[in-house]
């Protein structure tokens, strides 16, 4: 029987982001376990609000409350209407989070911090926090590490958008090399860069895009552009609730994925675990969250699967990556069994739980 226990959770669910991707598939692993779950859904100014992962929720008995004007008061007394929440878990919603959780008064609270800015600033911010929730929570290794309080604070991955399946992986066909990227569409994500030199190269090649920003029409002009060696495929955008098929497409379609950020309050994308999980491996730099695949925490990970290089070394990386030959099965079977020793549903749902429960250190 499912315990009789209370579950809210403070969150937005833009059209596009990590927000809705994170509160989606958290509440997918954790809310099977209380008896309800709540979504207090904000949403933030320039964003949008998706309906369709609001129906998403709703279809698997989670109750999405939206945070407007004239709402608000009958909100707070429907949610306390059968006493205190067990859990109110924040996921990274500022300056309204301690009101809430003062307002709630649940018997256990958590601010989940789902970004690497740690500026003096943030961590004052932080530190006031602490006075309100029972823990902070990192979403990453590295995160909690630089923080540096071990006192009432932990860590706790963001959880893939793509159902986990047992999907045989297959080995590739013959060719060109065919390299991946997927989010944001401008420079910090380190994709001018990228584009830069597969404009240049003389090896046949084919760099795939997916996702929206600035770039973007550059990236239309040379995906038009069809006689040079390094070939442009424009795959657009996708909403929330499609995700998971649109990437699991996109995947297929390519053996290696570059991620070279240079955004070092960036956490652990969730684009690089989907990508190991579907067998792809992985060129990133060390910054922000993605420090972690350097530590004990997260294996470290096998160069194989994910390969850090510094901003200052991507040119030759990518260089050399354009002209090699995809990867080969044992490279990415490898690939699926790092991904399921560490970021697998059951893991990231065993590690949420404990948390959730008060056990997690």
């Amino acid at each position: 029987m499912k315990p009789r226990r209370r579950l809210v959770i403070f969150s937005s669910l833009p059209m596009v982001g990590g927000h809705t991707t994170t509160t989606l598939k958290l509440c997918e692993l954790i809310a099977p376990s209380f008896a309800q779950t709540f979504v207090i859904a904000k949403e933030i100014p320039g964003h949008g609000h998706s309906d369709a992962a609001s129906r998403q929720l709703e279809s698997t008995g989670v109750e999405v409350l939206p945070w407007v004007k004239g709402s608000r008061v009958g909100l707070l007394a429907k949610l306390l209407s059968q006493g205190r929440p067990e859990v109110f878990l924040s996921i990274g919603m500022r300056h309204l989070s301690p009101v809430l959780a003062v307002a709630l008064r649940p018997r256990r609270s958590f601010y989940y911090h789902i970004t690497h800015e740690l500026s003096q600033q943030m961590r004052s911010q932080l530190e006031h926090y602490a006075k309100f929730f029972s823990r902070l929570v990192f979403l990453s290794p590295a995160t909690w590490h630089l923080y540096g309080k071990k006192v009432q604070t932990s860590w706790a991955l963001q959880p893939t958008a793509l159902p986990h399946e047992n999907s045989p992986i297959e080995q590739r066909p013959a060719g060109p090399i065919r390299l991946g990227f997927l989010g944001r569409l401008n420079e910090m994500k380190g994709l001018g860069a990228l584009l830069d030199i597969i404009e240049s190269t003389n090896s046949p090649c084919e760099l795939h895009i997916a996702g929206t920003g600035e770039l973007e029409p550059r990236i239309r002009e040379l995906a038009a552009e069809a006689d040079r060696p390094g070939r442009i495929v424009f795959h657009g955008a996708f909403q929330a609730p499609e995700r998971a098929d649109f990437l699991r497409r996109f995947f297929s379609r390519i053996d290696r994925l570059c991620a070279p950020s240079l955004d070092d309050r960036e956490g652990i994308p969730n684009v690089i675990l989907e990508a190991l999980q579907c067998g792809v491996p992985v060129l990133t730099t060390p910054t922000g969250g993605m420090r972690s695949f350097a530590l004990a925490e997260l294996g470290p990970a096998p160069a194989s699967a994910v390969r850090l290089v510094e901003p200052s070394g991507l040119q030759p990386a990518i260089m050399e990556l354009v002209s090699s030959a995809p990867p080969d099965l044992p490279t990415r079977r490898n690939c699926l069994r790092y991904f399921e020793a560490f970021f697998s549903d059951a893991v990231l749902r065993s590690r949420w739980m404990k948390l959730l429960g008060g056990s997690e250190t």
